[in-house]
């Protein structure tokens, strides 16, 4: 056999430089890997532990800030609500021919709860003449009062309504068609008062909380008639509004005069002051009319602020209150 030739190397420095380049890479490779095995040792994976929230202890405190919360708005009063409530219909049915004249009106009404206060009422309009005489009476005077009235006249006296909105006055219920709400059954009572209230605010966008029985009849004490009517009462937040006295003038034999006498004596035949009183009126005769117009400027001129119902009891001692029977405000 032939002995094979060992291989000689041409050019021993380029192998040299070769063999070093080799070992460098290694050797830089071997510490990347090194690294990063050290990277994921210190970042073990998640535990439960880990991802739970964090302790009070390991939660960093925050530096209150220095501005302070906003404190929440309170709710209007009964009078805030009531001047926005008025001031609403001066603007829409008031014929304000300026920014003036809105706030003369709302000027009138003001009302100083330590001053004497009546509340005229007048049951079962709107009529044409008699009620524009009342209201005229009303904005002459800056004075307001209660029209109590039937469902079925709404139609034909929209303008008397929208009126008596403009002036502050109140609007209250009579029933649809002046029905005695002791021969009623529970639903066709809900019907006879329910419908005035929802035409009226689907009309005006106002809401009725006082109810005045047509002939002051709502049933004896524990009656199933009264129990209804004052359910209904709590559900729709009103109250029932007797009175204080009666003017009288549906009687034949009571004048304008006669009238006049009752409405402005300071106390009446049961010796029950005016001031306080809930007085009972119909705005359709002249006669009730013609005395309206004497009474009032009599009795501003003795200091009394003539108002609404509910303004008469919202500032009387014991407040308004849904499902009461009001005769007076004392």
């Amino acid at each position: 056999m032939s002995k094979r030739k060992k291989r000689r190397i041409k050019n021993p420095l380029r192998f040299a430089v070769g063999v070093a380049l080799i070992v460098l890479i290694v050797l830089l490779l071997a510490f990347l890997i090194a690294a990063v095995s050290g990277c994921f040792r210190s970042a073990p994976a998640p535990s439960s532990e880990a991802t739970a929230a964090p302790t009070a202890a390991s939660t960093p405190v925050q530096t209150p800030s220095l501005m302070p919360s906003p404190s929440p708005t309170p709710e209007p009063s009964w009078e805030e609500r009531r001047l926005i409530e008025i001031e609403h219909y001066v603007r829409a049915y008031g014929n304000c021919p300026d920014e003036a004249a809105v706030e003369a009106r709302m000027a009138t009404m003001a009302i100083d709860p330590d001053s004497k206060m009546v509340a005229f009422t007048f049951d079962d309009g709107p009529r044409d003449r008699i009620t524009d005489y009342v209201l005229d009476v009303c904005e002459q005077y800056g004075v307001r009062a209660t029209f109590f009235i039937n469902g079925e006249n709404i139609d034909a006296h929209e303008e008397q309504l929208m009126r008596m909105l403009s002036l502050g006055c109140e609007i209250g219920n009579h029933t649809w068609e002046h029905t005695n709400v002791e021969e009623l059954s529970a639903e066709e009572m809900r019907r006879e008062i329910g419908s005035v209230n929802e035409a009226v605010f689907n009309r005006f966008g106002y809401t009725i909380h006082l109810f005045r029985p047509p002939y002051i009849k709502y049933g004896g004490k524990g009656s199933e008639t009264r129990n209804t009517l004052i359910a209904l009462m709590n559900e729709w937040d009103m109250a029932v509004v007797n009175h204080t006295r009666s003017t009288h003038d549906t009687y034949d034999s009571y004048t304008a005069e006669k009238i006049y006498r009752r409405g402005v004596a300071e106390t009446d035949e049961s010796n029950k002051p005016l001031s306080g009183a809930i007085v009972l009126c119909h705005d359709k005769a002249k006669k009730t009319a013609e005395a309206f117009g004497k009474i009032v400027p009599e009795l501003l001129s003795r200091g009394y602020q003539l108002v609404t119902v509910s303004e008469l009891l919202h500032y009387s001692d014991d407040g308004f209150h849904a499902g009461w029977i009001y005769s007076s405000a004392n």
